[in-house]
Formats: C-alpha cells, sequence, structure tokens
C-alpha cells in the first residue's frame, strides 16, 4: 500500500479510487467517487480490520485493486468504555518554510475519543440485548498559516505604474489556513433471539468541517473557501446459523452532502465585485482582497440489500452464493457566484445548464449483482474459485455521435459484467505454502463523469458528461511463497502483474458546430490503458519474551505505467481526423522502490516503544527543460526520495479493573521535509528560476519595500509541497 503525493492510497499501483470499502460486508463508498470512504470511524469502535491487496474472492466486487473490510465490535454480557484524549501541536525549524510554526501550542491539535458496550440497561436477558457505542472528534488547527494583511473588501489600484494605491485594511493576526474540525459516531444495537439468530442495527455519522490551503489568498486568509461534510449510515443485519450452513441479510440506507462555498447564501452582500481590485500588478503574486466565487455542492441517498449463504456442503467443498441491489440518487449542484459591479452589479447566479456559470443535475443509477464461490479443501490443496455478475443502469442519455454533440442523443445502454476468480495453495514444506491468484476485476466509472451536464455556446470548451461509459477493467496474476523459519521468523513473497483496460481519459475535441461554427468541447471516453508489475518482500518476526521485540521488514518493486498521465491528454481534431500519439509512461503515483519497518520493543502491560519507518523512491514529473529544442517526456524525471519515521511511547498503570496508558506519538520524528510536489525546471520544491526573468519585472521590483508588495520569490516559497512537518502529541487512556 502506497500513498500519492497528495496523500491518497494506492494499493498494488492502481489509481486512489480503485479500493472498495465495506463495514460488517456492505459497501460504504461515496457515489460520486466509485470507492471512497463515505463515512469515517473511531478505531474504538473496531473489531477487526483487514486490508485484501491482491486478487479477492468473487464476493466483493466494483473494485480493482483492493478491499478494506471493518468489522463493528458487538455488546458483550459486561460493560466495558474507554476514553481517550490527547494534543499537541507541530514542532519544526523551518521558519522560512511554514509561516507561525514557531508559536506552540499544546493543544492547538486535539482529540477526544470513547466507546462504551455491554448490556441495554434496564432490560432482561442478560447478553441477549446489547449495545456498543463510540464516538470520536478532532479539532487540528493545521500547520498552513497567512496573515490577514487583507481583508476581503479591501481596494487596490494598479493602473497607474508608478503609483500603486493598496489598501491594508486587516488586522496583521495570524490565521489558520488548513484547518479541520471532524465528529464521528456509531451506535450499535445487537439482540440474539437464540444463539443461532441474531439481528443488529447500525448508524454511523460523520461531520467534518475545514478549510484548504490556497497560496495566493495567504494575506487574504479570510477570502477562501469553507469546506462541509455531513453523512449518515444506517443498516439492519440478520444472521442466522444451521448445523453446517448460515446466512447473512443486510439492508442500508445511507446520505452524503458536501458543501464548498465562502458564505451559504449566493447573494450575500458580503461577495466582493472582480472589479474592486483595478488593474493588475506586473507578476504573479499574492491578492490583495477579493473572495472566491464559487458555489459546489454534492448530495447523494443511497438504499440497497445484501443477502450472503454460505454452506459446508460436503467435508471438502465451502460454498457461498449471494447477490445485492443497491440504487444511487445524485444530486450535483456547481455555480459561481457573478458580480463586477458593471454587467452584474450584484451577486448573481444565472440559471442551472443555461451558461458555463452553472452546472446542475439530478440523476439516479441502478447496481445489482449476484457470485458463487467454492473452497475446496483437499489434504496437499486449497482453491478457492467463484464468478461474479454485475449489472449496471444509468438511466440516461448521451452524445452518440462526437463529430455532432449538439445533435441527436441517444439512451445509454445497461452494462453486464463476469468476473471469473481463482485462487490456489499448496504446502510445499510442513511450514511453506505456495499460492497462485488469477482474476478479472470490474469496476464502474465516478459517476460524475457520467452525469455532467452538456453546455454549448459561442467562445466556449465545456467538459461533458458520458453516461454511456464502460465499466473499466483489470485482469490479475499474482504468484507468491509464505515460509515459516521458526516460531518467531516468516517470510512472504508476492509477485504479481495487472493488465488494466478502459480507464477514463478525457478526450478534446475540435469539431464544426452548426450554430457556432468552429468549437471545441472535452468528453470523458474508455481511452486509457495500464499496467502494473512488481513483487513484495516482507519479513515478520513475532514477538518473544527473551529480546521483548517484534519487527516488520517489507521491500516492494513496483513500475506502474499507462498511456496517459493526467485527465485531458488525449486530444482528436474532427477537422483533420487525426488523434493524438499516445506513450508509455509512468503513472503520477509511481514509485519503484519502497521499504517499510517496523520494530516494537515491549513488556506487555506495562511499557513499549514503537518505531515505524519508511524510505520510498520519488514521484515522476514532466521536467520543463529551459531553451531545450525538444519536449522532454512525460514523467520522465523524478522528485526526490521520500522518508519518514514515527515514534510511539506508552507506559501501563494498573489500578485494578481500571488501566490507564499514557502516552506519546511523534510523527515525522527527524523533521523531514519530504517535497511532495516540485517545480518543473528544478524539480525541487525550494527553488524554480523558469519564468523569473518575465514575471520579476523592474516595474514590480520599483515597488519593493512598499506596505502589502512581497517580492516575487516569496511567493515561490510553497508551504504545501512540502509533506507536514514534524507533529508531537500526548495523551493518556482510560480502560474500564
Amino acid at each position: 500500500v502506497n500513498q500519492g503525493a497528495g496523500g491518497e492510497l494506492h494499493i498494488r499501483g492502481g489509481r486512489s479510487n480503485e479500493i472498495g470499502y465495506y463495514i460488517d460486508g456492505v459497501s460504504v463508498a461515496n457515489p460520486f467517487f466509485t470507492n471512497s470512504l463515505a463515512v469515517n470511524i473511531s478505531n474504538k469502535a473496531l473489531e477487526e480490520m483487514k486490508v485484501v491487496s491482491g486478487a479477492f474472492n468473487a464476493e466483493y466486487g466494483n473494485a480493482m485493486s483492493g478491499i478494506v473490510n471493518l468489522q463493528i465490535k458487538e455488546g458483550g454480557p459486561d460493560y466495558h468504555g474507554s476514553l481517550s484524549t490527547y494534543s499537541g501541536d507541530y514542532f519544526s525549524g523551518a521558519t522560512d518554510i511554514y509561516m507561525n510554526i514557531d508559536d506552540i501550542n499544546y493543544i492547538s491539535n486535539k482529540i477526544l475519543e470513547g466507546s462504551i458496550n455491554g448490556p441495554v440497561p434496564l432490560l432482561s436477558g442478560g447478553n441477549k440485548f446489547t449495545f456498543n457505542i463510540s464516538g470520536k472528534y478532532s479539532n487540528n488547527e493545521g500547520y498552513l498559516y497567512g496573515r490577514r494583511e487583507h481583508n476581503p473588501d479591501d481596494f487596490a489600484d494598479f493602473r497607474v505604474s508608478d503609483y500603486w494605491v493598496i489598501e491594508l485594511g486587516g488586522d496583521n493576526e495570524y490565521v489558520a489556513m488548513n484547518p479541520s474540525k471532524q465528529l464521528n459516531m456509531l451506535s450499535k444495537l445487537t439482540y440474539r433471539f437464540s444463539p443461532k439468530v441474531k439481528l443488529s442495527a447500525q448508524l454511523l455519522h460523520d461531520r467534518r468541517d475545514w478549510k484548504s490551503y490556497t497560496h495566493a489568498y495567504k494575506y487574504n486568509p479570510d477570502g477562501t473557501y469553507n469546506h462541509y461534510t455531513q453523512n449518515y449510515n444506517y443498516s439492519l443485519r440478520l444472521t442466522q446459523a444451521f448445523a453446517r450452513s448460515y446466512y447473512e441479510a443486510n439492508v442500508f440506507y445511507a446520505t452524503t452532502d458536501f458543501k464548498q462555498y465562502l458564505y451559504e447564501d449566493p447573494y450575500d452582500e458580503r461577495y466582493v465585485s472582480t472589479n474592486w481590485i483595478l488593474g493588475s500588478p506586473p507578476s504573479t503574486t499574492f491578492v490583495f482582497g477579493g473572495t472566491q466565487m464559487g458555489h459546489y455542492s454534492r448530495e447523494s441517498v443511497s438504499q440497497g440489500g445484501k443477502f450472503d449463504f454460505t454452506s459446508q456442503v460436503t467435508s471438502k467443498h465451502e460454498v457461498k452464493v449471494g447477490a445485492s441491489a443497491r440504487i444511487d440518487n445524485l444530486e450535483e449542484d456547481n455555480f459561481t457566484v457573478l458580480y463586477d459591479g458593471y454587467v452584474y452589479p450584484q451577486p448573481t447566479v444565472l440559471p442551472a445548464n443555461e451558461s458555463p456559470s452553472h452546472n446542475y443535475y439530478k440523476k439516479q443509477a441502478l447496481f445489482a449483482s449476484s457470485y458463487i464461490q467454492d473452497k475446496i479443501e483437499y489434504p496437499d490443496m486449497i482453491i478457492n474459485v467463484g464468478i461474479r455478475y454485475d449489472f449496471f443502469d444509468p438511466d440516461d442519455d448521451y452524445v452518440s455521435d462526437l463529430l455532432n454533440p449538439e445533435g441527436e442523443r441517444k439512451q445509454a445502454s445497461k452494462k453486464t459484467m463476469v468476473s471469473p476468480r481463482l485462487g490456489v495453495s499448496f504446502p510445499i514444506t510442513d511450514e511453506g505454502i505456495l499460492h497462485f491468484s488469477y482474476g478479472h476485476f470490474y469496476q464502474l466509472p465516478t459517476l460524475r463523469r457520467l452525469y455532467k451536464a452538456s453546455i454549448f455556446g459561442a467562445n466556449i470548451s465545456p467538459i461533458i458528461g458520458n453516461a454511456n461509459l464502460k465499466p473499466e477493467k483489470t485482469v490479475l496474476y499474482e504468484f507468491g511463497l509464505q515460509q515459516q523459519f521458526s516460531k518467531i521468523l516468516a517470510i512472504d513473497v508476492s509477485a504479481y502483474y495487472k493488465d488494466i483496460r478502459d480507464l477514463l481519459a478525457l478526450q478534446s475535441i475540435d469539431y464544426l458546430s452548426p450554430t457556432y461554427g468552429p468549437a471545441s468541447y472535452s468528453i470523458y471516453q474508455n481511452k486509457d490503458y495500464g499496467n502494473v508489475k512488481g513483487f513484495t518482500l516482507s519479513l515478520t518476526k513475532r514477538y518473544d519474551r527473551i529480546s521483548k521485540t517484534s519487527a516488520f521488514l517489507d521491500y516492494s518493486y513496483q513500475v506502474t505505467e499507462g498511456n496517459s498521465v493526467t485527465s485531458g491528454s488525449f486530444y482528436f481534431n474532427a477537422l483533420t481526423g487525426e488523434e493524438e500519439e499516445k506513450r508509455i509512461v509512468p503513472l503520477n503515483w509511481d514509485q519503484r522502490h519502497v521499504m517499510s519497518a517496523a520494530l516494537t520493543v515491549s513488556e506487555p502491560g506495562k511499557w513499549g516503544v514503537s518505531l515505524i519507518g519508511k524510505l520510498a523512491h520519488g514521484w515522476p514529473h514532466t521536467p520543463n527543460i529551459p531553451f531545450a529544442n525538444y519536449v522532454p517526456n512525460p514523467n520522465s524525471a523524478r522528485k526526490p526520495w521520500q522518508n519518514n519515521v514515527n515514534v510511539r511511547v506508552h507506559k501501563n498503570l494498573n489500578f485494578g479493573r481500571i488501566s490507564v496508558i499514557l502516552f506519546m506519538k511523534i510523527y515525522n520524528l527527524f523533521d523531514t521535509r519530504n517535497e511532495r510536489y516540485v517545480f518543473d525546471d528544478t524539480g525541487r520544491a525550494g527553488y524554480t528560476f523558469v519564468n523569473r526573468s518575465s514575471q520579476e519585472t523592474e516595474a514590480f521590483k520599483d515597488h519593493y519595500g512598499e506596505p502589502g508588495v512581497h517580492t516575487w520569490e516569496e511567493y515561490q516559497i510553497r508551504p504545501y509541497y512540502y509533506s507536514s512537518p514534524r507533529s508531537v502529541q500526548g495523551g493518556f487512556s482510560v480502560d474500564f
């Protein structure tokens, strides 16, 4: 499992949205993004978490790289609880990069987490009716700060080059620019009708408010967007066991709600006219006032059910069959508040889908699936074989003639997918196993790419949806060895190859419009291809009382390539009939070498020290070579290597049935400046030269030193190009 430059997860070289998330066997994906996790859960609520990074059984679908399955705790016959609180701040000497980083506040990043479970009070029946309640609240001020030199309504005039007027209405206070507050809660009730029949009801709630750092607004921090999410998941689960069989029946109802805006009311008089700043300085620099004008909302309602039946048919065959159905109702509204003081003298929102400034859709999609799998066990071999069927109805029309996008549209076809899966393992020694896996894995495109409304007009080049997109497909081959050398030492080696087809690419098309003349637009198509090949080597040392240590070492070599670095690189000119030539290049998250290690020294129940380290090859980027007489290949250069070490120290104190754990966590122990993003001319995050001569003009330098004017060099200091600095947190946990 690797991370991309933006922190997103990638399993076995797949894209970040190729991971399926399940809670108690039911998918909890955000339907807008196919597979992003819709709700977060406190660790206190978890009974178990499994990550499948290779081939997975036929019961799982709509994912191509991996599965994360979370199992929620149930209450027992006795009451148990836990309460944790900890706080801290960022500690770094990089004051040249991070503004206000030396102002230490030990409670700027605080977390409160708790859980309680047991029998439902005031009801008889012992452990028949139980509950589990957990919650987590976090408040993080972040590490990226700005300074309020300007208020959003400050005025500036740059029309006279020798005399600039810059209003400085702010109070010069430091302002957190990437803060985050999050609350997630879980409630689970379980009623046991008998030892073999059980009904569970579950509610998950997740809410988050945050801001994202915008570098241009560093000295006007109050002008940037606020982001809000609020998601719910309700589910019922019935399980019943028989002599050699059991079944699980699930029904669920889930909602997601995302909002992004500066002010909730789009007609808020605090919005500032885009012409309030007159003229512009002759260089790229920080803004002198103004507000971000976009409004964006996404809401979904999903409902469905899932049924699984498992039976030990014979001593050698365990058969599992299942079916599921899900309906997603999606609504997305994206518009810009227009306010220039002239054409739009007041904040204005144009009608939906009548201009590029307002895109809206409300759609419904249907998913259904079924599968059958058989686990065949022989003394010298175990075989998992299965097949899965998936069905998808987008229920919308699409542009059927790419050369005439303004013409007649057709109803999108219903999609069907058949996925065979096979896994074989057999012993080669008493403590060694060889295994082989093969499978087809399908995944539906991101639904937002299907339903984006079509808006055409003069001098605009819209991006439109394509409801007839095909599912993306991966074929996986994997071979591995697991060998235990002793009671405490084991090795795991796996090699794999993935062939990935029908990935989405944003295709740009020039065409002749019957209404507007020569025009262009972009549409998502199944045009991209990728492949992943690599191997992993893992060495595990289990805990032993003599050395008091446990350890883990993992190395992976992986090549992730494709025929598109970013969406939008595929071009077709309908006037000439020519397509852009495609080349196989490293993808943005390709890391050839990744080494991870963990070491724990502990006395169970008393104390412990854990270290986790990682060393990783830098991500690729496309170089910009000044004055070169050729165009470099995409992603032909590498960012610097990444490395990180985290530490956790804890001490246990026992007071009868109450256990207190004091602990401290240090992330990025050595305060390493890992360069996530770089300037393309230097390949480094700290400096650039290519645009200086054109951007740092003499007319701009003449105003250096004046209030409100910041140098070109200061604007090129990009704190968000680096990973987060050292973070130290301390606290305690009480278990009872």
